[in-house]
């Protein structure tokens, strides 16, 4: 079966746009709390996926169950894969219409 490539599929995707959002999202002033809302999800998130990459790594995928526990699982984890995809490309497109300012010489 297909369950566990898929697994490591969109847990890869999900650390990597969580990773490339992070990447892109450098805030002057780390702790303001605005900062800490456009950004604290996506590291909670980046870490969850992280964190179950390398346990299926290590563990292995546990066979499948009941096929409602299967389409549950994939199903959660490809909607908190999507939410990441989103943000990312959401990002990156508020960046290009929005460039910053050059730094001003004083």
């Amino acid at each position: 079966m297909l369950y566990t490539p898929t697994l490591y599929v969109l847990l890869g995707v999900g650390l990597a746009a969580s990773i490339g959002f992070l990447a892109l999202h450098r805030p002057r002033r780390r702790f303001r709390i605005t900062k800490v809302n456009s950004s604290g999800w996506v590291v909670i998130l980046g870490l969850i996926c992280a964190r179950s990459l390398l346990l299926l790594g290590v563990r292995g995928a546990s066979p499948p169950e009941p096929w409602w526990d299967v389409v549950l699982s994939l199903g959660l984890l490809a909607g908190t894969t999507a939410l990441l995809l989103v943000r990312f490309f959401s990002y990156r497109r508020y960046l290009r219409d929005h460039p910053e300012p050059p730094p001003t010489a004083s």
